[in-house]
């Protein structure tokens, strides 16, 4: 196995698992990650994935051993396995988090950047190293992220990044203390979890779709998923309790 995973208080959590390869890529490596997604993509227990390689390594990108034994088979299956495994985490219908130890390079990064929400340690180092090989980066998902001028710099350059300098950018949405990148993100997964499953998928729906549309679309999208999540009644009831609470709070 390359990765390990858990779940626990609505939270499922993906570890890459070659330290050893300083958690390279591989067809296999993709192929789990994919699956992990695709088995809590509808599974109630799990409101939101966090997927971290720990806090030392991140992933390093695509393992160079493999990319020396490229055949045109082994190339045509790593290139499958990579579009199924970014698609999915693109279009994932549950909030993701990268909890960012250590380097997340070439394919690491990318990983990073296709998760909605990515949180850093200290020690953290993005970049896309590929770009000296004359290899290309994901643009489209970065640009979006750090603006237009931010990403020609990474994806042009091929330079590295450390925590901070990706802070400023908006590459990382937070930064953790030393050593509990893990932790911060898995109490932002919870954080997430406690508004249960529903709402975290359709929060996760909204913004899926309404960057997407012009203004007015996205404001009558919007409201109408309002108006639909107001009738239920899990909502109204989860909407007493909490005035209720307030009220025995000021008696």
């Amino acid at each position: 196995m390359n990765t390990t995973t858990s779940v626990q208080d609505g939270v499922a959590t993906i570890t890459f698992d070659r330290f050893d390869r300083r958690n390279a890529l591989s067809v296999a490596m993709f192929t789990e990650l994919a699956d992990a997604l695709d088995a809590w993509a509808h599974d109630d227990a799990v409101a939101a994935v966090v997927i971290t390689g720990g806090e030392e390594i991140f992933c390093a990108g695509l393992d160079l051993d493999l990319q020396s034994g490229f055949t045109d088979e082994i190339r045509e299956l790593y290139s499958e396995v990579c579009l199924r495994a970014y698609g999915t985490l693109l279009d994932y219908r549950k909030p993701t988090i990268a909890a960012v130890g250590g380097a997340a390079l070439g394919g690491g990064c990318d990983i990073a950047v296709f998760a909605d929400i990515r949180i850093a340690a200290p020690n953290a180092v993005f970049g896309f190293p590929q770009v000296r090989f004359g290899l290309t980066p994901y643009f489209s998902p970065l640009w979006k992220i750090v603006g237009l001028s931010q990403a020609k710099l990474l994806t042009f350059s091929g330079e590295r990044i450390d925590a901070a300098e990706a802070l400023r950018i908006g590459l990382v949405d937070r930064m953790s203390e030393p050593g509990g990148v893990v932790a911060e993100a898995t109490r932002l997964a919870r954080s997430i979890a406690s508004t249960t499953t529903a709402s975290a998928v359709n929060n996760k729906e909204m913004a899926r779709r309404s960057p997407a549309m012009d203004p007015i679309s996205a404001l009558t999208y919007e409201t109408l998923a309002y108006r639909e999540v107001i009738r239920h009644p899990e909502v109204v009831q989860r909407i007493n309790d909490a005035y209720g609470a307030i009220r025995r709070k000021d008696s």
